[in-house]
């Protein structure tokens, strides 16, 4: 595929920031550039690449292994998902915009959304490791 095309799968977690950098700063080149429907995935190939758990009857997800970007007012980031869209925590890429600037409003109230969809994953910026993962999903 081509590099960080719609579906790019990737060989390894510390791939991921240097896909997203060029597309960020594409992004910042062409601000009409539509990215929201984007993502990437860890390659099932990868040596970071586990199974998890995905059966019919666990509550499990598989593990974070899509990589989307996210927005809230006009700050950029991204962040793991899962294909049931469970999610860590963002990575921004741009700062928080000033409290005094006219977007602040709309930034607090689409931050607030993003971040109460943060749940089993809390506290990760990336993929657990496999170890990590089974210990989330046995404490619950």
């Amino acid at each position: 595929g081509v590099y960080g095309g719609m579906g790019y799968k990737f060989q390894r977690i510390s791939d991921a920031p240097g896909i997203i950098s060029t597309l960020y700063s594409f992004k910042k080149q062409r601000p009409s550039l539509l990215m929201e429907d984007w993502f990437a995935m860890l390659s099932e190939d990868s040596s970071d690449w586990y199974e998890g758990v995905d059966a019919a009857n666990d509550e499990r997800s598989t593990a974070p292994n899509i990589i989307a970007f996210v927005q809230a007012g006009s700050r950029i980031g991204y962040r793991w998902e899962t294909d049931r869209r469970a999610v860590c925590e963002v990575i921004w890429l741009d700062p928080e915009p000033d409290q005094e600037s006219r977007g602040y409003v709309k930034y607090i109230e689409e931050l607030r959304t993003i971040e109460q969809q943060v749940d089993i994953y809390r506290g990760f910026h990336q993929p657990p490791t496999e170890d990590e993962y089974n210990l989330i999903w046995e404490a619950r």
